[in-house]
């Protein structure tokens, strides 16, 4: 243990004041009460981890000490002073306050380096922008973060949702003061390989220390017991741990965060069944010599009720693979049949038709954030629900109740906002309004994205129900290793846009899905 983090441990009575601490901290938002009764503190040269279910509260602790919401009741103390809610953005930037949302906060039509100069403002010379400098800089921030062949010219709309994220934690991490900075990442590594998760706790354990106080929001298990010092579970607005790291184990933090204390093992969740669906004769998805931008030659089967999980590595070309099959993006060469049928000019409209659904990794593509529940759930069949020339209203509110029980889906109530939705219920909502309809194929693009660890569960069972209990075919496009090992039937794995092998049966394990994305004998 360092010695910043031993007068951290010592300090835990009240010797070490806390960079950030929030004493009785109570958040309602109308007649509901998101956080009650808080109290935490996150201490210089720590690592804390912040857990909880989405619906937590966890979110709006953030968003509280980011000034985005004001406090119903409670105190804050930054360094031991007094500090009114809620902050405005230049007392935060004052106070050494820096966060990486899940909301980036990136302006998608402005370059990498335009982005990373926001905040720390553009080199100069005189009275003009020293481009080269600038974008000298701008690569020296990058590389903090393991990224090291991006063109510092690129504008962030035209890089991959990985890329994006790790721009902004460059640009959250620039100019920090080592002895006051506080450093709130949320969710910073859902969508990173696991070479450069390495890397970014690397870099957190080098910046606890030097003394910066970290705020690490996660729904990866394994990375809290990796870097963190101490970890704060809510579960529906309350603490319900707040201790060191070493006072729990994994299957412990598991049942505080979910409520859950029953866990069977991945082998004894898989069903059997499955494993022997490519046995059939006609597969229902055939895929052969499939191309396109990055994807080259990929030839593969889907069977009757399989789940096949394809992953790889950021730039593998697996994403482009599910777009491809979909018809959202066209290929250059190749073929797809379904049930045998030959499937020519492909567009989302004749996929659906044709029984296709697809989950797309950008959660703001799958559903429509200014629309209800209700009209989120049933936008795919509306046909279903005319009666006498007109939609009617009653059977829209009964099929998307019945969804939202089916997903567990909080709050259940079908005339709320999907936006107003924490991210895991909004992914439930998104995947309900699929196995809602007759699919005979579901193609799911990292389905579990910034999603705890209950709600994955949720999301994931489902699908393999649906896909083992009544046929239904996944193609798996997801590149969380455990996601892939627990849930997959079959994985295909892929490297620089060609698939380079396959695991069945026992080969299905984090290790040797690993070793086969990095090409590890």
């Amino acid at each position: 243990m360092t010695t910043v983090a031993k007068q951290v441990e010592t300090g835990a009575a009240g010797s070490v004041v806390p960079a950030v601490e929030f004493t009785g901290l109570v958040k309602d938002f109308g007649v509901n009460r998101v956080l009650d009764d808080v109290s935490v503190a996150f201490r210089s040269g720590s690592i804390h981890a912040l857990l909880g279910a989405n619906g937590s509260g966890k979110s709006t602790l953030i968003k509280v000490l980011a000034g985005y919401h004001d406090a119903t009741a409670g105190a804050l103390r930054v360094h031991g002073e007094d500090v009114a809610m809620p902050l405005s953005p230049h007392q935060l930037h004052a106070l050494g306050i820096r966060f990486v949302h899940q909301d980036l906060g990136l302006v998608e039509s402005m370059s990498v380096a335009d982005n990373l100069a926001l905040t720390a403002g553009f080199e100069v010379r005189g009275p003009a922008i020293d481009w080269r400098a600038q974008h000298r800089a701008a690569r020296r921030d990058l590389a903090s973060v393991g990224l090291h062949d991006i063109d510092t010219t690129a504008l962030i709309q035209d890089l991959g949702p990985v890329q994006r994220t790790l721009v902004a934690m460059a640009r959250a991490l620039r100019g920090l003061d080592p002895d006051r900075g506080v450093l709130v990442l949320d969710e910073p590594t859902a969508r990173l390989p696991h070479a450069q998760v390495e890397q970014l706790l690397e870099r957190c354990r080098l910046l606890r220390d030097g003394g910066i106080a970290l705020v690490y929001v996660s729904h990866r298990l394994d990375e809290v017991f990796a870097m963190a010092d101490r970890l704060t579970v809510l579960r529906n607005g309350r603490v319900v741990f707040d201790d060191a790291v070493a006072a729990t184990d994994p299957d412990r933090l598991a049942d505080l965060i979910t409520g859950v204390t029953a866990h069977a093992s991945p082998a004894e969740r898989r069903s059997m069944a499955a494993l022997t669906a490519a046995a059939g004769d006609v597969p229902r998805l055939s895929v052969s010599g499939l191309s396109g931008k990055r994807t080259s030659g990929a030839s593969f089967d889907v069977a009757d009720g399989e789940i096949l999980a394809v992953t790889g590595l950021i730039g593998s070309g697996r994403s482009e693979l599910g777009r491809l099959i979909f018809g959202e993006q066209r290929a250059t060469a190749g073929e797809v049949r379904l049930d045998g049928e030959l499937v020519e000019r492909s567009s989302p409209a004749s996929s659906v038709t044709r029984g296709i659904g697809y989950v797309p990794q950008d959660r703001a593509q799958g559903g429509v954030a200014s629309m209800t529940l209700v009209e989120n759930l049933t936008q795919p069949r509306l046909r279903s629900f005319v009666r006498r020339g007109a939609l009617s209203g009653a059977l829209r509110r009964r099929a998307a109740q019945q969804a939202i029980v089916t997903m567990d889906v909080q709050p259940p109530h079908p005339t709320k906002l999907l936006r107003e939705l924490s991210g895991g219920n909004q992914q439930k909502v998104i995947l309900a309004k699929w196995l809602d309809l007759p699919l005979r194929l579901l193609i799911l693009d990292e389905p579990t994205y910034g999603v705890d660890i209950g709600a994955r569960r949720r999301i994931l069972d489902s699908v393999r129900e649906r896909a083992h209990g009544s046929g239904l075919s996944v193609l798996l496009i997801d590149s969380d290793i455990d996601v892939v090992a627990e849930y997959a039937d079959r994985v295909l794995v892929m490297r620089s846009g060609a698939i380079v092998q396959e695991l069945t049966g026992d080969a299905v394990t984090p290790d040797r899905i690993a070793a086969a994305s990095y090409a590890i004998d």
